[in-house]
């Protein structure tokens, strides 16, 4: 992620992004980063967005060959495409190997087949960042920066009890913090007290409990 974070700061840009992972909060926070760094928000003329298993790639392809609009740059986002896990289109591949330079294309994927011939051309040509569930001591340190920008503090027991019923979830995590900041509008301090009476248990943090509970 730091590459991109640098690309975006220094307004020096590859030609193609390839986001892909698990973690579909970072895959959209780094999407919508990009996206606004390359294009302005208004401008939906040089700004194509494609998403889905049934996008036309020669259309996609014919667009990427099209000059920007009074602009800069043409930014094409395909989104979900699976174009990175199927036989890959031969014009597609000629593309990559060849952008043109005022074309811009960001590939956002949940997962990717490292050993395809696409993946290795965009890694080649551009920049692939894997967007992963991220480890306890980074969520903390997240969870703590968003609180931060609230004026908010929270207890270590409030922190734990939190990740513990959020798990690692970046998306649930947010939202959930984003209740108890307006449930403490008020105050400044967040309490494992508060966590408990309004953060949701997550089903899948409660699978194990289930099993043994089926076991007895």
């Amino acid at each position: 992620m730091k590459r991109i974070v640098q690309d975006i700061k220094n307004g020096t840009f590859g030609n193609i992004y390839l986001l892909y992972g698990e973690e579909a909060y970072l895959r959209r926070q780094y999407r919508d980063n990009l996206k606004k760094a390359l294009v302005p928000e208004d401008d939906t003329m040089n700004c194509s967005v494609y998403s889905g298993k049934d996008i036309n790639v020669n259309e996609v392809i014919d667009l990427a060959g099209t000059m920007p609009f009074f602009a800069e740059r043409r930014v094409i986002i395909v989104e979900n495409s699976g174009f990175f896990k199927s036989a890959v289109n031969e014009r597609l591949l000629e593309l990559i190997k060849q952008m043109p330079e005022t074309t811009y294309f960001l590939f956002v994927e949940e997962e990717v087949d490292k050993r395809g011939k696409l993946y290795k051309a965009v890694t080649a040509n551009g920049y692939a960042a894997l967007c992963e569930v991220q480890d306890e001591a980074t969520l903390k340190k997240w969870i703590m920066s968003l609180l931060k920008k609230e004026n908010k503090m929270i207890t270590a027991d409030a922190l734990n009890l939190l990740l513990d019923k959020t798990g690692a979830n970046m998306e649930t995590i947010r939202r959930e913090v984003e209740k108890l900041v307006c449930y403490k509008y008020y105050d400044e301090g967040i309490t494992a007290q508060d966590v408990e009476a309004l953060c949701t248990v997550q089903i899948q943090n409660r699978i194990f409990e289930m099993v043994e509970a089926v076991a007895a």
